[in-house]
């Protein structure tokens, strides 16, 4: 029974294609204060003539790993109201997740329902059994 629904909950967090890593990092944003650029990229903006330069991966000195962080390729370049660019990296919430929990707990009410079920019918077998049972005087 417990690999039966651990395969069930695996195949719907497969089916729902729910990205644990994407769901609890937030995004990666280069600040120069404490940052070191190791890559400038050139990207179009809407509303801009020229190609905005940004810095594509860089090392963040408050990172103990030492790895290399990089620019989000989903994030879009967009241009703010004053004039400046800012990347929009979209929404911070995996709305999939939600299609996981609601997989789940439907998973244990159905599980909830059928044991329901299978216990009362044994209830009434047993009763059923007892009442045929009783001797007659």
């Amino acid at each position: 029974m417990m690999v039966v629904c651990n395969a069930v909950f695996l195949f719907g967090i497969w089916v729902t294609g729910l990205n644990f890593e994407r769901l609890v990092r937030t995004p990666d944003i280069y600040d120069s204060r404490q940052d070191i650029c190791l890559r400038l990229a050139y990207q179009h903006a809407p509303g801009s003539e020229n190609p905005v330069q940004f810095c594509s991966e860089w090392l963040n000195l408050a990172d103990p790993t030492g790895k290399i962080h990089t620019f989000q390729k989903d994030a879009q370049l967009k241009q703010g109201a004053d004039g400046t660019f800012y990347f929009d990296y979209g929404p911070f919430v995996d709305y999939r997740l939600f299609a996981v929990g609601a997989f789940v707990v439907g998973i244990i009410v159905c599980g909830i329902r059928v044991t329901r079920h299978v216990v009362n019918r044994y209830r009434m077998r047993l009763e059923a059994a007892a009442r045929h049972s009783v001797p007659t005087h």
